[in-house]
This record gives C-alpha cells, sequence and structure tokens, in this order.
C-alpha cells in the first residue's frame, strides 16, 4: 500500500541560522509530522517575489508533535531566498516523500555516518535508534568547527558524537571516514549496519570501507532532483539489478531512493 502524500500550505514558526551557511526553519505540518519516517524527505515551493517555480527537496530533520524541521545549506539562489524568509511567510510542503531506513530489531550496533549537511538526513533515525534502545554511534564530520553541524541535538540524546574536522579544529584532524575505519577495525559488536548521508566521494568511501568488513551499509542519496514524483527522471543513478552484478538500471532517487543498499550502487567515481 503506497504511503499517502500531503500537500499543505503553511507558514514558517522560525528560520534560523545554525552554522556558517546553514540554517534550521520550523513549520507546522501535521498530517507530515503524524506519517513521516526516517530517511523520507519533503518538497518545499516558496517565491517570496524571487519568481522560483520549482519547490526544492528537504530532508525532514525533526519531527515535534505537529511540527517539522529541516536543516539547510545556503548553496544557490533558492536557498539564498529562503534563508531570508521571516517567521508568518506561506510555503507550500508536500511529503512525505521516499522510502525509509531499514532497522533490524536484532542489531548489536547501528553506526551513523554523517558528512556535512548530510547529517541532516540522519537525526530522525538516530532519534528512532535511541527509541528503540539500539546502540548506536554517531560519527559526524565537518570542514571546520563553523560548519559543523548537530552537535548538540545529538548530545541532547544522550550519544556523545565522535567529530571530525578536515582542519582539526574540532575533534579528530581528517575524514569521518578515518573515524569509521577505526570503529569497524576495533569493535567486538557481530550483527552492526552503517547509516551514512553526506557528499557522494564519502558515500563511496563508507561503501568501499564496510565492504572491506563485510558490514551492512544504507546510504541516503542526495541527487539533484526536478519533480521529486519520479516523472523528470532527473534525480537517476545506477542501481545493479542484482547483488554482486554488473548488470544495472537507472533508479530514481526521489521514489526508489533516496534509501539504498550500498553494495548495490554502482560508483560513477
Amino acid at each position: 500500500m503506497k504511503q499517502k502524500k500531503y500537500d499543505l500550505k503553511t507558514t514558517i514558526l522560525s528560520n534560523q541560522k545554525v552554522a556558517e551557511d546553514h540554517y534550521m526553519l520550523h513549520c507546522n505540518c501535521p498530517e507530515i509530522a503524524h506519517s513521516a519516517e526516517p530517511g523520507q524527505f519533503i518538497h518545499v515551493l516558496f517565491d517570496a517575489g524571487g519568481g522560483l517555480l520549482l519547490r526544492r527537496p528537504f530532508t525532514i530533520y525533526t519531527i515535534e508533535g505537529q511540527q517539522i524541521s529541516m536543516l539547510y545549506q545556503v548553496i544557490g539562489e533558492g536557498t539564498s531566498i529562503l534563508s531570508k524568509m521571516k517567521p508568518g511567510t506561506a510555503i507550500h510542503v508536500l511529503g512525505p516523500l521516499g522510502n525509509t531506513f531499514t532497522v533490524c530489531d536484532d542489531l548489536d550496533l547501528a553506526i551513523v555516518v554523517g558528512g556535512g549537511a548530510g547529517i541532516a538526513s540522519l537525526m530522525l533515525l538516530i532519534t528512532e535508534l535511541k527509541t528503540r534502545q539500539i546502540e548506536t554511534s554517531v560519527l559526524v564530520g565537518a570542514m571546520n568547527e563553523s560548519r559543523l553541524l548537530s552537535q548538540t541535538d545529538i548530545q541532547d540524546l544522550g550519544i556523545t558524537p565522535q567529530i571530525a574536522t578536515d582542519d582539526g579544529s574540532v575533534g579528530y584532524q581528517g575524514l569521518v571516514t578515518d573515524l569509521l575505519s577505526g570503529l569497524l577495525s576495533e569493535t567486538s559488536k557481530h550483527r552492526i549496519t552503517v547509516f551514512t548521508c553526506g557528499p557522494y566521494g564519502m558515500l563511496k568511501a563508507v561503501a568501499n570501507i564496510c565492504h572491506k568488513f563485510d558490514t551492512v551499509c544504507q546510504v541516503a542519496m542526495e541527487n539533484r532532483m526536478g519533480c521529486a514524483l519520479g516523472v523528470c527522471l532527473g534525480c537517476v543513478c545506477k542501481v545493479r539489478i542484482e547483488t554482486d552484478s554488473e548488470e544495472f538500471e537507472y533508479q530514481r532517487v526521489c521514489t526508489e531512493g533516496p534509501v539504498f543498499s550500498a553494495p548495490n550502487i554502482i560508483w560513477d567515481i
């Protein structure tokens, strides 16, 4: 049975800068809040006189009662305009969209790896893992301290994240994938799943590390989207028809994804 999608007109409750070039927006979307699951996203239409005709996709960051939030990065004209919108401004929110992460009850350890703004796609998952009392390690990567995201939110869930920054301004100096390799090398746990979202190159590296350690890995892809409804085919990625097969098909990140099993992705770089 297909999950129902809602197209809601709502208003911005808050829209605040939380890090360099990153903002957190809250709005009331009761139907979406009650039905969304970890990994899913929304498609947002906003204009404010800017002539923006296309919706923008954003991951659902948190759900609190009837409110949802989204953590977004300013990377173009649309998100730049959005970052300047004040509380009370009307927006249209379509969702929930896409598939979800799969969490098995018998996990010994869940490892969550977020790179940059990719951590936004993982916060609902971290919350669910905590609620289900599954042991969870969270690894967060950022360029530097000014672009570090979600550290306090993760700590508020009772989890101390391991941090990696390119310049060493916080935590380990180096790549978050180095932390993942170290953790998988040292753990005595057997039933482990790695959940990850971030830049494409990081996702490929995480997938390769998990393959080396024979560890299950689920990746949330962040391909650019047009319609987010599976019509325009602008967000496709190569996915193996069968595991270990070189035969592939193009699947839509907006509908068959955004969450995929890492071994099924054919990485182009």
